[in-house]
């Protein structure tokens, strides 16, 4: 990272670029001082989501000391992060606003070698709209072309391989004939014999700059596998005319990469995506206002778990489409397809999308009866082990560990625990480690502290800061955050401590029961697995072969033969 101090005129500004670690923050720290207290300082972080708990507490500082700052952030996340502590912050966008997309008017999918499974694929995938497909896969001309009958059985579009001057009709899917270039113009098709483009006939590129000068932004043209150049010029058109290109993946295309990579060396394209990814903006985009529900959800939730690593596609489908016509909104896009574009090819945007999918509720010592129970009786009971291993999952911000933490050095066994704390967003685990929390939730967090059996000593780890509570270094030292995937990843040690808590209200039931097997497998023979009130989880618990510590608690031991 680098921190830069300019100066224009009477304003001074400092420009931070790059994610900043702690020796960023001194860096800070030094600017800061350069700039002097005699006037405003802007501070601007161009590339952070986040900052160090040593650069919040620097700023917090300042700006409490009477330094006069304004600070400014780039990216939505950081700015989030600073505002719920309650500094003020300024976000600017950090790319320029840009007009709803076109409605879609013709799609084009088009490849050469390796191509044929990708394009049954997508035209599977797509809903029955109004707009008009054009297929092209390069084959031989003495082969025959059995394409438009592979179609026919895998989507409702009407499918034809067209005649010279055919009219153009929309919901139908048209299959350019071997041997012939496919044009459109003036609402009609037509094939010629024209030389080859590229070696090829039919040529992509004749079909798609036919279609940027036929429809325009309305086009999305999609270039698959293959090899040669045949496209790139093609592409060029589309873009030129303001339509979108999607190219694929090389890395999918078993060696036949020549042709979507010289699209992409050249520039020519809008977006690189996998297989997945593009039969759901594909569909999407077709399907045009419709809303992110059904198979058009499916479709991103399994491009998300391919494209992106992270997999939603067993929560649970009403809270799932309930949250993203609410983020759909608040990420400004007008439709489902140009918000799938986005989040599937920015990174940041997509960070901000699985941290906010999940609706976060939480405190220090939420459910205080249960961690009474905790206190009291099932942490004395561990309190027999050498080494006490405890695994906080889907813990958010970090209050549940934390309060954990406190529980265990009031009863004196923090020195000989290895405490846990996993969530599947990096965004939410950075706001964590960072141990510092917004004032507003002091008076609940006093409550529930007492309401848990502690003492009187509650403001002793949540210490007040400039305008927000900070967890004390020691205890914040302690817990081990760490990403990990309740939904796709397995067993990583053995605890006598595990909670969960009003997280798998979010999966379907399938889900549900494959974590807590998970769970009984992470889990010591004498342990103990803790989960919300709210899951609602308690015969699956019981069918899975968990025993009730206490009747109505929620925490679990484990039985004699757990079930698989």
């Amino acid at each position: 990272m680098s921190v830069t101090l300019h100066s224009r005129g009477a304003q001074r500004g400092i420009a931070v670029l790059g994610r900043v670690d702690g020796a960023g923050a001194q860096e800070l720290a030094q600017a800061l001082d350069e700039a002097g207290t005699a006037g405003l300082v802007e501070v601007s972080f161009y590339d952070a989501d986040t900052l160090p708990r040593d650069a919040v507490e620097l700023l917090a500082g300042r700006l409490a000391a009477g330094q006069a700052l304004r600070i400014v952030a780039y990216h939505a996340l950081l700015a989030h992060s600073l505002m719920r502590l309650g500094l003020p912050v300024r976000q600017v966008a950090n790319r320029p606003a840009q007009a709803a997309p076109a409605p879609c008017r013709a799609l084009a999918l088009a490849g050469s070698a390796q191509s044929l499974d990708k394009i049954l694929h997508i035209v599977a995938a797509l809903p029955l709209s109004d707009v008009a497909v054009f297929v092209l896969q390069h084959v031989e001309e003495t082969q025959v072309n059995l394409l438009d009958q592979l179609l026919k059985v895998r989507t409702c579009y009407e499918v034809v391989m067209p005649q010279h001057m055919a009219p153009v009709r929309a919901g139908t899917l048209y299959v350019a004939p071997p041997g012939f270039h496919m044009k459109v113009a003036h609402g009609l098709v037509y094939l010629t014999c024209d030389r080859k483009v590229q070696f090829s006939r039919p040529s992509i590129d004749a079909l798609l700059d036919s279609l940027a000068g036929e429809y325009g932004a309305g086009t999305l043209a999609v270039l698959l596998c293959g090899y040669g150049c045949d496209g790139v010029a093609g592409c060029a058109a589309v873009r030129a005319a303001g339509g979108t290109v999607i190219v694929e993946e090389g890395s999918e295309c078993e060696g036949a990469r020549a042709m979507p990579d010289a699209a992409r060396d050249a520039g020519h394209y809008d977006y690189v995506m996998n297989l997945r990814a593009i039969a759901s903006v594909a569909a999407a985009s077709v399907a045009g206002d419709a809303a992110a529900q059904g198979p058009l959800l499916e479709l991103f939730l399994d491009a998300v778990a391919h494209q992106c690593g992270y997999d939603f596609r067993n929560y649970q489908r009403d809270s799932l489409q309930r949250r993203f016509a609410v983020l759909l909104r608040q990420f400004g896009f007008d439709g489902f397809g140009a918000f799938q574009r986005a989040v599937l090819s920015d990174a940041a945007l997509f960070e901000r999308l699985v941290s906010e999918l999940p609706v976060g509720v939480t405190s220090f010592f939420r459910h205080p009866e249960q961690l009474r129970l905790l206190r009291e009786e099932i942490l004395p009971y561990l309190a027999s082990f050498p080494m006490i291993k405890l695994w906080s999952a889907g813990c958010s911000t970090g209050e549940e560990a934390y309060s954990l933490a406190i529980m265990l050095e009031e009863l004196g066994l923090l020195e000989r625990s290895h405490l846990f704390a996993t969530d599947i967003s990096a965004y939410l685990l950075d706001l964590a480690k960072s141990g510092l929390f917004p004032q507003a939730g002091l008076e609940q967090n006093r409550r529930n502290y007492l309401a848990a059996g502690g003492g009187a000593a509650a403001d002793a780890y949540l210490v007040q800061g400039p305008g927000f509570l900070r967890v004390p270094e020691h205890l914040r030292l302690r817990v081990l955050f760490h990403r990990h995937s309740l939904t796709g990843e397995g067993v990583f040690n053995e605890f006598q401590l595990i909670l969960c808590r009003n997280v798998l209200i979010y999966f379907d039931a399938e889900l549900q029961r494959k974590v807590l097997q998970r769970f009984a497998r992470s889990l010591h023979v004498d342990g103990f697995l803790v989960l919300g009130p709210q899951d609602g989880l308690n015969m699956m618990a019981l069918e899975l072969g968990f025993v009730p510590f206490e009747a109505g608690s929620y925490i679990y031991r484990r039985g004699g033969a757990l079930h698989d």
